[in-house]
């Protein structure tokens, strides 16, 4: 068995780590050696006794000092502990791949691969690495997903803020393959046309898939529906194959709205979706058109903590307003994405927004991240999709 280094963590900080969270923060070990590099697995023992904790990743440039991998300090963190990792990943997803084409197959630390994230689209691979260790691992990784998916294209999607905390470079690049285009659909069979290597995060939004769907329940016959912050038109596609008679899609990006327009046009829906590009805030401030749905899902409003006091005032603002362009009886879907908006944080600014509307608001239902997003209990962290459907009086 393997020899690795010992990184002591400071009393009391450790009861965190042996309930099952998986980051150790750099004020919680003794000491951070700079002889160990980047990406060094490491053992975490206990400062009273010397006692094993976990093995992990190390990083003595990033505030998340330590990433746990396991529990258990006898095994080998080899490329056969990373290949049983990623196939019993993908044996939590088989089922829903006979639903859709399109799944997150790893999730990071709820999947106990820490900093790393992999997303299929048909026959296209991407991955995320967020962590030191899967960076130095790159090419096994690569080799891994190859060998596991056999897909036509790996691409690499390293455009998170988050790489520039643990010291890592920006990168999007083909790795295997030459194909970035491909088809997917969801489970209610909506079919849209992905670029990976053009597409946001990491070729598009996948966390949303089952609540685009779960608006069709929510689409009265020949509703008027406004998707704000659509994106490529997950939820206007849906709401238009369902029973919306029309639905106006808003978004900043000229370039995404104009890839909604081609999925309207493969889902035979091109009559029922106008388009219009505009800053979404300044939509809701002038618009005075009624409608019987609307869906709010921006980006993430608060990229950091000191983000959150502004944040909220963004979410008020949309809900409010948002609130006051629905009919009576209308249904509001609404989201945030933001990490450091806390659910109870955002059922509050429901509430406050339904008072500055002066409406009375009804929790349909509330939901999350897709399945295949799982939440690792231990880290609420691994939780960051907020979403309701509402009833607006």
């Amino acid at each position: 068995m393997q020899n690795y280094p010992e990184l002591r963590v400071r009393a009391k900080e450790e009861f965190r780590l042996l309930g099952g969270h998986l980051w150790a923060f750099s004020n919680e070990l003794l000491e951070i050696p700079k002889d160990l590099p980047a990406g060094s697995v490491v053992k975490l023992v206990r400062e009273k006794d010397g006692s094993p904790i976990a093995l992990a990743f190390f990083n003595p440039r990033s505030l998340i000092a330590a990433r746990i991998l396991t529990h258990d300090c006898r095994e080998e963190i080899d490329e056969a502990f990373f290949e049983r990792r990623l196939r019993q990943a993908a044996a939590r997803r088989e089922l829903l791949l006979h639903r859709r084409n399109a799944v997150r197959l790893v999730h990071g630390e709820s999947d106990f691969l820490p900093g790393l994230i992999i997303d299929q689209f048909a026959d296209i691979i991407s991955y995320q690495t967020l962590s030191a260790g899967f960076e130095l691992r790159r090419e096994m990784l690569v080799g891994l997903v190859r060998k596991i998916w056999q897909p036509r294209s790996i691409i690499e999607k390293n455009s998170s803020h988050l790489r520039t905390l643990e010291g890592l470079p920006i990168v999007e690049q083909v790795v295997l393959g030459t194909e970035t285009v491909t088809e997917i659909h969801d489970a209610a069979g909506t079919r849209f046309s992905v670029d990976v290597l053009a597409g946001q995060k990491t070729g598009f939004f996948l966390d949303q898939m089952e609540n685009r769907s779960r608006l069709r329940d929510f689409i009265p016959p020949g509703a008027k529906a406004l998707d704000l912050f659509s994106n490529e038109g997950g939820f206007a596609l849906n709401a238009a194959r369902a029973s919306a008679s029309h639905v106006l899609a808003v978004d900043a990006s000229e370039s995404a709205l104009a890839r909604l327009n081609t999925n309207a046009e493969l889902n035979a829906v091109g009559d029922k979706i106008s388009t219009l590009a505009t800053d979404c805030f300044q939509f809701v401030r002038e618009c005075r058109d009624k409608y019987d749905v609307i869906v709010v899902d921006p980006p993430a409003l608060a990229k950091s903590r000191k983000d959150t006091a502004a944040a909220r005032k963004g979410y008020v603002t949309l809900n409010t307003q948002a609130m006051k362009m629905l009919q009576p009886g209308g249904i509001l879907m609404t989201a945030s994405c933001s990490h450091h908006i806390a659910r109870e944080d955002f059922f509050e600014i429901i509430r406050e927004s339904g008072r500055r509307a002066k409406r009375a608001i009804t929790v349909l239902e509330e939901r999350a991240a897709g399945v295949d997003h799982p939440v690792l209990a231990a880290m609420p962290e691994t939780s960051y999709l907020k979403c309701f459907i509402l009833g607006v009086e």
